[in-house]
């Protein structure tokens, strides 16, 4: 664990010391900005506009299905041709256009268009992991994973801040420019960027179709995946679509609604940084998971039981932790025995499966508001949690009874030669 800990602060050094680095970390920075920039109040600012809830969970899910949709094929496309960058390009200029649209001509379809270019972009992000990791050696990338991982609870946090400020200061559509100029800043950035490439042997369509065959066909990442989905689903479908509206029926004003999802963000961050250095030792994976998912029951009752803000704000940091101590268990389930030429497209599938819980939470808490009641959303949330902590156990067995593919390949070659 020390060896470890030395390793992250060595990265962490490295993040102030090279260039490429520090470009890197700051383009992952402005891409959460981009996808995640205006979300914390864009459920409200719907609600005020009298747009029926069923649409307001569509529109709030339109970044999970786009993302669903796109981040497996394109895992499995550029780690193919070895060509990421113009992917992450390309998707960023989605975003920088459509938002200021929604801007100047802001109606259902609009937003909905916009809140689609988000996810054509989160879409990507699977490719950022996978470019930061070829600046480093091999034995150093678990720690740069950690080291990127942090651009999103930071990421978040700013676009939080920043949309924040201007819905409580001036008007609030002001906050679409975020999202547009994080995306052009970011595209910017990615100009000075090289990506790193050992020589690969000559791409074939069929090495495509393989990659994509082998980890479709495993149930394993299937399992974990829809697992991950349902704990994903909760922040999603609470802290970015029903707590912010019940917030705002309290009340509650734009700074106060930054500072909520702020705090579960904090506390998410905490979390995952406390799996990895006191909770799986102590632990285990499936009870740090275990007890992440009945928190997140506990929190989720909790919130529309009480017009206290302090409770409230409370509650929200317990949703947090314990998001982040679940979530961080199913990312660690889903490298476990696995082998280095299946991981992009194995994380790719992975993150694509995880994906629907952005698009069905905020789906399922608009159908709930309009035929049943925001307190119903949030009990429905509470029974799926406790299903995913039920599911556990099985899909950690599961994982670790898995056979990697490319051993499983080289038996076969033995068998016959």
């Amino acid at each position: 664990m020390n060896v470890r800990a030395n390793q992250e602060a060595i990265m962490f050094k490295q993040l102030f010391m090279r260039r490429e680095v520090l470009l890197f970390f700051t383009m992952s920075l402005l891409f959460f900005i981009c996808i995640n920039g205006y979300d914390a109040f864009l459920a409200s600012y719907m609600v005020k506009r009298d747009i029926p809830p069923e649409i307001v969970g569509l529109i709030m899910g339109a970044t999970g299905l786009a993302t669903v949709i796109l981040r497996f094929p394109l895992s499995v496309v550029s780690g193919t041709l070895h060509n990421r960058k113009i992917f992450i390009q390309l998707s960023l200029l989605m975003p920088m256009v459509l938002w200021p649209i929604a801007f100047f001509h802001t109606t259902d379809t609009t937003l909905y268009l916009a809140k689609t270019a988000s996810g054509v972009a989160s879409a990507t992000w699977v490719l950022y992991n996978i470019m930061f990791i070829r600046y480093f050696s091999q034995n150093e990338a678990p720690s740069a994973v950690a080291l990127l991982a942090l651009a999103s609870p930071v990421g978040v946090f700013l676009g939080n801040t920043l949309c924040g400020i201007i819905v409580q200061n001036l008007p609030p559509k002001l906050g679409f420019w975020i999202p547009s100029v994080a995306a052009l800043l970011a595209l910017v950035i990615s100009l000075f960027l090289q990506e790193h490439v050992a020589r690969p042997a000559r791409s074939r369509l069929e090495d495509c179709f393989k990659s994509a065959w082998d980890q479709l066909s495993d149930r394993t990442i299937w399992m974990v995946g829809i697992l991950s989905a349902f704990v994903l689903l909760v922040p999603f479908a609470t802290r970015d679509t029903l707590t912010p509206i019940y917030l705002m029926k309290l009340g509650g004003s734009g700074i106060t609604i930054a500072a909520l999802s702020n705090t579960h963000l904090l506390f998410y961050a905490l979390a995952v940084a406390l799996c990895s250095t006191w909770f799986y030792s102590k632990l285990g994976l499936v009870k740090t998971a275990l007890i992440g998912s009945l928190l997140q029951a506990v929190a989720a009752l909790g919130i529309p039981l009480t017009h206290n803000l302090m409770l409230i704000f409370a509650f929200q940091a317990l949703a947090g932790f314990a998001f982040g101590m679940a979530f961080a268990v199913m990312m660690s389930l889903s490298v476990v025995n696995t082998v280095a030429d299946e991981q992009t497209a194995r994380m790719g599938l992975f993150q694509t499966i995880y994906s629907t819980g952005m698009f069905w939470g905020p789906v399922l808490m608009g159908v709930t508001m309009k035929y049943f009641s925001i307190q119903a959303g949030y009990t429905l949330i509470a029974c799926l949690s406790c299903a995913a902590a039920v599911l556990t156990g099985v899909a950690a067995k599961q994982v670790y009874n898995r056979t990697p593919r490319q051993a499983v390949s080289e038996l076969k070659v033995g068998e016959t030669s």
